[in-house]
């Protein structure tokens, strides 16, 4: 596994281009656009203010550029840099501004005193030809359903949610699902033609839904909620067919726990004085993954329910590509990564870490885990195993957000103030197996 020398980064905005031949980051208010093969750099722009939201377009040509506090977007093209456009929302003000599918139509939200449009309620289905845009008007939610070729409004219907949270298209772009606040379990499963296909409710009179995600074949959608368990439902009937616990005792031999720990130094190597108990993140000490006799005790977090958005629930769930795999993170066990086997609906896996998990992403291309906790290491997790690997480099690079290369052969390492990448081939057409560097079990 090789990384990359460390480059300058603000505000944890890298990304890839999809076609996957560039790489775009911030520094303050320059954007800078990198060779994403040799890191060399292509375009150097300047935008107006600090940028705070980065995004390509679909087809890798343009990059916009969001400066929320000016209410302004720059967008830059990669063929004729010397070409930009701005587009200034004036006293209506920006919230949000994302591409259209098609890379030539930028959708900007903006906040009025008699509309509000969420920045989460916004979605297109994969294959571009729709979007569903959730608003606000009279204290009532309501769904617009729009064909993206003429932006014409195919559907406009009411949802029956008290403060609507967020929407998603399943990824065969069939159905939308629409959920409510946590202070309401709810949601709700519509057609194209905005037909109400299906409500599902687990409980009342508590806090309820933290998260949702669509398994890839659109089979599936799973719920995570504040009462700790994620809930799966069917694409046959959208009932429920199991829920997952997350106990803070594990005791089945058939599930593997994987707990990090740090690495003994050698003989010799010893510091004296001997540095403090660490209480935030390791950055400096190498780690390994050992697996663990059962019945393992997972360290928990007593939350402080009598304050708003207290750590408790599922904060974080995502779908393996290939569907076969759940990961799933409860907030209030915040060192643990739970993988779930989505073929035999049973739990397959926990990563304990030394600190709290930070993000995790699944690779593109195959069900291939990283994770990072805010310390100097970076964590992956295949069927086959998992694996600690420390970023090299002098001082302290704090991984706090990752991302993959559409290749899945590389990953991005986000810190504050840097970024470097990781690359998991060691050689072109020869991919890395996890026991060739670092520690896996």
């Amino acid at each position: 596994m090789n990384f990359s020398e460390v480059f300058k980064l603000s505000s944890l905005l890298c990304k890839f281009s999809p076609d996957g031949k560039y790489l775009a980051s911030c520094v303050q208010y320059r954007l800078v656009v990198r060779d994403a093969n040799t890191l060399q750099i292509l375009q150097l722009y300047t935008c107006l203010d600090q940028i705070q939201h980065l995004e390509w377009s679909a087809d890798s040509l343009f990059i916009l550029c969001a400066l929320y506090k000016r209410g302004l977007v720059q967008v830059w093209s990669l063929e004729q840099p010397e070409w930009h456009c701005k587009i200034d929302e004036g006293s209506a003000g920006l919230v949000a501004s994302s591409w259209s599918p098609d890379g030539r139509h930028i959708l900007n939200t903006t906040e009025f005193h008699d509309l509000s449009l969420f920045s989460a309620g916004i979605t297109f289905t994969r294959d571009g030809r729709y979007l569903a845009l959730a608003e606000r008007r009279d204290c009532r939610d309501y769904v617009s359903i729009f064909v993206c070729s003429d932006w014409q409004l195919l559907r406009h219907f009411d949802t029956d949610t008290q403060d609507l949270a967020g929407i998603e298209w399943a990824p065969n772009g069939c159905v939308l699902a629409v959920w409510d606040s946590c202070l309401e379990y709810k949601v709700l499963l519509y057609s194209l033609d905005g037909r109400l296909l299906s409500a599902f409710c687990a409980y009342e009179w508590s806090l309820g839904i933290k998260s949702v995600a669509w398994s890839p074949s659109s089979q599936f959608l799973a719920i995570g909620s504040y009462d700790g368990k994620v809930r799966i439902l069917n694409h046959v009937t959208w009932k429920m067919i199991t829920e997952f616990e997350h106990p803070a005792t594990v005791n089945n031999p058939k599930i593997v726990v994987y707990k990090e720990a740090e690495k003994s130094p050698p003989l010799g190597h010893l510091a004296f004085p001997p540095p403090r108990a660490a209480t935030g993140p390791l950055t400096s000490s190498e780690s390994k993954y050992e697996i663990a006799s059962m019945p393992v005790s997972l360290q928990t977090l007593k939350p402080a329910t009598d304050r708003a958005n207290p750590r408790i629930g599922v904060g974080a769930l995502a779908f393996s590509p290939d569907n076969y795999f759940l990961a799933t993170r409860n907030d209030s066990v915040p060192n643990a990564v739970w993988i779930w086997d989505i073929r035999k609906l049973r739990l397959l896996a926990v990563l304990e870490q030394l600190c709290t998990v930070r993000a995790f992403q699944w690779g593109p291309q195959q069900p291939r885990l990283a994770i990072c906790t805010g310390g100097s290491k970076v964590y992956l997790w295949s069927p086959a195993g998992c694996v600690s690997v420390q970023v090299p480099g002098e001082g302290d690079f704090q991984v706090l957000s990752l991302c993959w290369h559409p290749s899945g052969d590389s990953l991005a390492l986000l810190s504050k103030d840097h970024f470097c990448l990781c690359f998991l081939e060691m050689e072109k057409g020869v991919r890395m197996a996890f026991g060739q560097r670092g520690d896996c079990t």
